[in-house]
């Protein structure tokens, strides 16, 4: 419906008269050039406009519309937004300027509003400002690319009379063209009513479908919030009751522990560890667990040392084991009553590995701490009583050793001073021996 109406537009635009269309003319700027010259100029611009164009001159608009399309400028732009609605299709701006060696420069720019561009924009240069007389311009304007859609000026009687004799039969034709429109216009008006009568009934429908769908899923949402509490409630009770279960499970665990039963309260530790209450207890549970089960890694690595006498599986885990017990029950478990015995244990394998490598002070010293931990350990005093024995086989075996070996004779000598004191009778020999070594 929309084409029918633009195509019948269309039709009454090509029967309508071809008049030429209006140009205002805007009030020319002048630059840099005498009064007079300048208004000698302006008013054979004048006269061009008046007598050549279809025009409207700036004196005849409103002061108000004037200060509003001053701002313009050459801002095409500018004038579609404010003069889209005058009269004038086109817009006439001059600028009149002179330069030092005072040549008189012409500018004209023709703007067509409707497309918003500039058509034309020509300048020339005369070299007086009389040079600038109303032939020369009209020559300028003649240029113009739109001259044929904006020249009128005057017209003779009897063009006139044809004119009013064709405008008339137009005029006749356009109201006939107009009638169709509005006929048209109103066959639009109502099929456009019966379209947003069915869209209406479109949306009211869809709108009792959205209604019942949102009460479904409103039901739908608190069946499964009810669902949700109920779920929640059984959940907070279990909870709460493996929280119970798992501080009875704990102290049992930890009893164990206190009683030695290491590995039972292992197993008991790995089974609670499956309940679970999301509370204090099951963080308290893991730890223990974590803790034990370390635990029980350093002490098995301490039970395999006395088994096998090696010092480093006793030595290097007996601190953390014995940490790790205290932290299980406070002041240690049964475990830390037999610490010190594990640790003389590895004491005493570490100074008959060292007696082993001719390493004799670390011996010596491992033997010391062995004593100093367990008094009892009969080994570790037997081999620091039984010590000048030990001292006069190391220096034997020096003496040996100075005439093929003599860097290993110096190092058994220095031990022998390391572990005995001045007072020995192998101590001033080692000495002697030492020194002629040395020199």
């Amino acid at each position: 419906m929309k084409k029918k109406i633009f195509m019948l537009a269309l039709m009454i635009s090509f029967i309508l008269p071809a008049y030429a269309d209006t140009v205002l003319f805007m009030k020319p700027v002048t630059k840099e050039i005498e009064k007079s010259d300048a208004n000698k100029i302006i008013k054979n611009l004048e006269a061009n406009v008046k007598s050549k164009l279809n025009s409207i001159s700036y004196q005849d608009i409103s002061k108000a519309k004037l200060k509003k399309f001053g701002k313009c400028g050459m801002k095409p732009e500018c004038w579609s937004e404010n003069a889209s609605e005058e009269d004038f299709q086109f817009v006439l701006l001059s600028l009149i300027s002179m330069n030092e060696d005072e040549e008189v420069t012409v500018r004209l720019v023709l703007i067509n509003i409707e497309d918003e561009e500039v058509v034309d924009d020509s300048s020339k240069t005369y070299d007086y400002a009389d040079d600038a007389n109303e032939k020369a311009i009209f020559a300028q304007i003649k240029k113009f690319s739109a001259y044929d859609d904006i020249k009128g000026g005057k017209k003779s009687k009897k063009k006139d009379k044809e004119i009013d004799k064709r405008t008339k039969k137009m005029e006749e034709e356009r109201k006939k063209r107009e009638r169709e429109l509005e006929r048209a216009r109103e066959e639009e008006e109502r099929l456009e009513k019966e379209r947003k009568k069915r869209e209406r009934l479109e949306e009211e429908r869809q709108r009792r479908e959205e209604e019942a769908e949102i009460a479904r899923l409103e039901k739908e949402r608190a069946r499964k919030e009810a669902e949700k509490k109920k779920e929640q409630a059984s959940k907070k009770k279990s909870l709460k009751d493996n929280a119970e279960k798992l501080e009875r499970a704990r102290e049992l665990v930890l009893e164990m522990c206190a009683q030695g039963k290491y590995n039972a309260a292992i197993k008991a530790i790995v089974k609670v560890g499956e309940i679970k209450c999301e509370c204090e207890e099951d963080a308290k549970v893991l730890a223990l667990k974590t803790q034990l089960l370390n635990f029980n890694k350093v002490r098995e690595q301490i039970l395999k040392g006395v088994e096998v006498k090696n010092s480093s599986l006793i030595l290097d885990n007996i601190e953390a084991a014995k940490a790790l017990d205290e932290s299980i029950v406070e002041g240690g478990t049964e475990f830390s009553q037999k610490v010190d015995k594990y640790a003389a244990t590895g004491w005493l394998a570490r100074g008959k590995e060292m007696e082993k490598a001719n390493n004799y002070v670390e011996a010596n010293e491992a033997f010391e701490k062995c004593v100093e931990i367990d008094p009892e350990k009969t080994e570790c005093s037997d081999w620091l009583e039984s010590k000048d024995k030990i001292v006069k086989a190391i220096y034997d075996k020096a003496s040996v050793m100075k005439n093929f070996n003599p860097t290993k004779a110096k190092e058994l000598l220095r031990a022998i001073l390391k572990i005995v004191t001045a007072e020995n009778e192998h101590y001033k020999k080692a000495e002697q021996d030492l020194q002629q070594l040395e020199y």
